[in-house]
């Protein structure tokens, strides 16, 4: 992997884990989404702005517009639906293996090819970010619906993953980014609205976390987009979307750390052990491309 591309992902993963963590506990978790979705349409509105960009597209964009705000819809949407009554430590694995479903496809739809060093340090990346969160006797099958929403998940990420590394092949960030949240915002908003069934107002719903949290809304937004844009500017840059995905799994350690020191989480030594190989995995790839 070029020096570059690795720079622009590892400053990706170390800003990542911050969005959850500035979010986490807010009662309604759609108003939380839409903050953060409806968040990015202004920051990329900013940043073009900034950049004397002009927010047109071209046509052929639209399709990958299309496309990743489809694979974004059924990536929250999932991940929603998945936290609400299932444990994060058992499924958040499953729905962060996206650079599985990203191989997967390449290889069949796009005639991808992987060396077999670049595949070994995806798989330990994998094992290794698997096991930092595994929980002995978590009872996996039990829940069979939880499976099918965490890997729908993976697969949407997989989704927006690709549409997002083609698109940057031919436009920059944010007049990208600014339309795909555009749509995301707008389908969710009639998406919450149809499936209400909380009798609360559906105001408070939607917007109630910028009456309760709006700073740590915006700070949510500003982190995330900022870890995003460095993913799509390490596309740019010729990163290949399964390697800058799997080099992207660095995020869950970090994790890891921050929940042991702001949240007081246990099992910290175990978790740093498997650290290690996912980091080993990481150098995998980063050699073998």
């Amino acid at each position: 992997m070029d020096f570059i591309v690795m720079a622009l992902v590892l400053g990706s993963a170390a800003l990542h884990p911050f969005r959850d963590l500035l979010i986490k506990g807010q009662r309604f978790p759609e108003s939380a989404y839409l903050g953060v979705t409806g968040s990015w349409v202004i920051f990329a509105a900013l940043q073009a702005a900034w950049l004397d960009q002009t927010l047109t597209l071209p046509i052929e964009v639209w399709p990958l517009v299309a496309g990743s705000a489809l694979g974004l819809f059924i990536y929250y949407l999932c991940v929603m639906l998945t936290l609400k009554t299932g444990d994060l430590s058992i499924y958040y694995p499953i729905i962060r293996s996206s650079p599985l479903a990203i191989v997967a496809i390449g290889y069949i739809f796009l005639e991808r090819y992987y060396s077999p060093l670049t595949l070994a340090g995806i798989s330990l990346t994998l094992l290794g970010a698997i096991m930092i969160q595994y929980r002995r006797g978590a009872g996996l099958l039990q829940r069979p619906t939880l499976i099918l929403t965490a890997t729908a998940a993976m697969v949407g990420s997989a989704i927006y993953g690709l549409a997002d590394s083609v698109a940057m092949e031919a436009i920059t960030p944010a007049p990208f980014l600014f339309w795909v949240y555009s749509v995301l915002t707008c389908a969710f908003l009639a998406f919450f609205t149809l499936t209400r069934t909380v009798r609360r107002p559906l105001a408070t719903q939607l917007f109630g976390c910028w009456r309760n949290a709006p700073l740590r809304v915006l700070a949510s937004g500003a982190l995330s987009y900022a870890s995003y844009v460095l993913i799509l500017f390490a596309f740019q840059a010729g990163g290949e979307v399964a390697v800058v995905s799997a080099t992207r799994q660095v995020s869950i350690p970090i994790s890891v750390f921050l929940g042991a020191l702001v949240l007081k989480e246990q099992s910290l030594l175990p978790r740093l052990a498997w650290s290690l190989l996912l980091a080993s995995g990481v150098a995998l790839i980063i050699v073998g491309r």
